[in-house]
């Protein structure tokens, strides 16, 4: 992903990295569960989904550009590609029941299953503590990860960890915790403290991101009893468990490769984060440094010549030594 300065340059952010793969952790994961396992799929929510995979994998290959070598990126160009796949997948097998649906009536989807009930309101719950501030499509002012200043930009999807924005003037989009989102401001405020401010709620922000990923690891679920095929059912519905069966594998496979994503991208920003903190050995960090070009403290010295002035290395003469050993002496060359 690429930002202009304000000279004109572009500066590129990091993958894994605060780069913005979206925070993997920077990607939604809420997903609507199906009664008895088959699982009416948000399609709203999969298109959004898929614009932010997409964007994921535009970043990856501009770094694949500049290191092509690169393991990771390559590993992560091939995870997001089948995560596009089975995610167009099941927004059309999504589509298509939804037609299907459509074409049964009114009645068939008058009334929402309890289970999604509850489960909507498991996600307003979630979600409500940053939701309710700023809806989507609003205009906001957001922190961007890279520089840590502010930035008009535009409210685009929720996400686990806050929320997902475009940045208006620059064409960046990125994950953004909801302590670095506020209303359009006008007028002038203490820039230190602003500063201030921002840079502690960035250094929190990104050590609780940090602690999520690592403690999440994929758990995958057994499939439902009601999706088995038994031997005495009819073919049609041999043949609508298997679309279902079929799109629940995919979707476990796709919770699998997020939660691969996310640690490595975690892991990355754990390493960025204290990179530099150590010293190398042998570097002498405490010793200054001077200028090979300064003039020298002998008038006689010549600029730019290393020693110059101070004369040749005066080295002690050696001398014999006598040892006295048992009343002889012995001669030490």
């Amino acid at each position: 992903m690429n930002k202009k300065t304000k000279g004109g340059h572009c500066c590129r952010t990091s993958c894994c990295c605060g780069i913005e793969l979206i925070d993997s952790e920077g990607t939604k994961r809420k997903r609507e569960e199906m009664e008895g396992g088959g699982e009416e799929v948000n399609i709203q929510e999969l298109a959004s989904n898929l614009s932010i995979y997409k964007d994921q994998l535009h970043q990856v290959r501009q770094l694949l550009n500049d290191d092509p070598v690169n393991s990771d990126y390559v590993d992560m160009e091939r995870e997001l590609t089948e995560v596009i796949a089975l995610t167009e997948e099941l927004l059309a097998t999504a589509r298509q029941n939804e037609l299907s649906g459509s074409r049964a009536g009114p009645n068939a989807s008058a009334t929402p299953s309890l289970s999604k009930q509850k489960e909507n309101e498991l996600d307003l719950e979630r979600s409500s503590d940053h939701q309710g501030k700023f809806s989507v499509g609003t205009k906001v002012q957001a922190v961007w990860s890279e520089d840590g200043e502010w930035y008009d930009a535009t409210v685009e999807a929720y996400t686990p960890n806050g929320y997902y924005v475009f940045y208006d003037n620059w064409g960046n989009k990125e994950e953004v915790d909801p302590a670095n989102v506020r209303p359009i401001q006008e007028g002038t405020v203490d820039a230190l403290l602003e500063a201030e401010r921002v840079a502690e709620a960035t250094k929190q922000a990104i050590k609780r991101k940090i602690a999520q990923a690592a403690s999440i690891d994929f758990q995958s679920k057994s499939l439902p009893a009601k999706l088995r095929i038994e031997p005495d059912d009819p073919e049609d519905v041999k043949a609508s468990k298997r679309k279902k069966i079929h799109a629940f594998k995919s979707k476990m496979r796709i919770e699998q490769l997020e939660v691969t994503q996310n640690k490595r991208q975690n892991a990355w920003q754990q390493f960025q984060s204290t990179k530099g903190k150590t010293k190398k050995v042998g570097f002498f960090s405490g010793r200054k440094r001077e200028s090979i070009f300064k003039s020298p403290d002998d008038p006689q010295g010549k600029v730019g010549v290393t020693g110059s002035g101070k004369g040749l290395t005066d080295f002690q003469k050696r001398e014999k030594h006598f040892h006295l050993k048992d009343g002889t002496v012995e001669n030490d060359e």
